[in-house]
């Protein structure tokens, strides 16, 4: 009898790995385990003895039987010579051949990052799938060192995924025809990816939320107007509030991650404040014009100060 019964006995194609092997095992055997089907002892019993052989003898803790040969008959044991020339007249078997048989699926996580998250785009994948060897063949002759008689080889397959806009934790894609290949000429499985969004350092994630810090000059934070920052690779227009504060918060409603509802988490930039480039450019006489306003302002708000505490003081009119 063929292995390819005992993989069938399995539920699995003949290209199964071994992890697959003890995968499938383990469902089946729970499955028509007796003490799970009581009731149907008698029916399940034959079932679940035809999948521990399959799998003692796919993993190698048991021998294949060999095929049974029919006791010789008087007739054919006293007629050997007969028998032999039969046998040179017969003309030769054709090899048999086996039936195509589909690939099976590849599951495997897509790391994808939040920029291509939440704006779409292209992301390289990386994953191993099991095949016929590519050195014997998938024959399995002469004690192939690839795959050590097994037939079967691990490589690794690249592709690129591309990502609609709004792509989410656990969200399933499927690549059909990029999973295992098929065997005996068969077609491949699909790889189905699920997808795990990573944020480099420079972000920090709350949920569906996302929160980046940004560089503003102090100028445009004191004075405040229209700026724009360079987030997740594309210009983002905000607008910068007079007299900002380092760790100033501006919130943008609905441009965080997604979810499968379609709901969306916020983006908020916090502020952190440089030097103007062209500060190294002022000239003396252009600095001192600067302490002279900075002074006159600090000057205006310590006389501010001083009649607003004289005016709170008590006994004042």
């Amino acid at each position: 009898m063929s292995l390819d019964h005992y993989y069938r006995q399995l539920e699995l194609p003949s290209t199964a790995s071994p992890a697959e092997i003890k995968r499938a095992y383990r469902r089946l055997r729970a499955r028509y385990h007796p003490d799970r089907n009581k009731g149907r002892e008698a029916t399940v019993e034959p079932l679940f003895k035809r999948i521990q052989e399959a799998f003692e003898i796919l993993t190698g803790e048991r021998k294949a039987p060999l095929p049974s040969a029919s006791p010789a008959s008087p007739a054919s044991a006293a007629a050997p010579t007969q028998a032999r020339e039969r046998h040179k007249e017969a003309p030769p078997r054709e090899p048999r051949s086996r039936p195509p048989m589909r690939g099976a699926n590849c599951m495997t996580e897509l790391f994808v990052p939040l920029e291509a998250a939440i704006h779409g785009g292209d992301v390289q994948a990386s994953y191993m799938v099991n095949g016929p060897c590519f050195q014997c063949h998938g024959h399995g002759s002469s004690r192939c060192p690839a795959c050590r008689g097994t037939r079967v080889a691990a490589y690794r397959k690249n592709e690129t995924i591309t990502l609609s806009p709004g792509a989410w934790d656990g969200q399933r894609v499927v690549l059909e025809g990029a999973g295992h290949p098929g065997a005996n000429g068969g077609s491949p499985g699909d790889v189905i990816f699920s997808i795990v969004i990573v944020c480099s350092s420079a972000f920090r994630r709350d949920g569906l939320n996302v929160a980046c810090d940004i560089q503003v000059d102090f100028v445009t934070a004191m004075l405040g107007g229209a700026f724009e920052a360079q987030v997740l690779g594309r210009p983002l227009q905000v607008t910068i509030a007079p007299n900002s504060q380092a760790g100033t918060a501006i919130r943008l409603r609905g441009l965080g991650l997604s979810d499968r509802q379609g709901s969306r988490g916020d983006l908020t930039l916090h502020l952190a404040l440089v030097l103007p480039a062209c500060a190294a450019h002022l000239t003396e006489d252009e600095r001192d014009r600067l302490r002279q306003v900075f002074a006159a302002a600090h000057l205006r708000a310590t006389q501010s100060g001083s009649e607003n505490r004289q005016e709170g003081a008590p006994g004042a009119l």
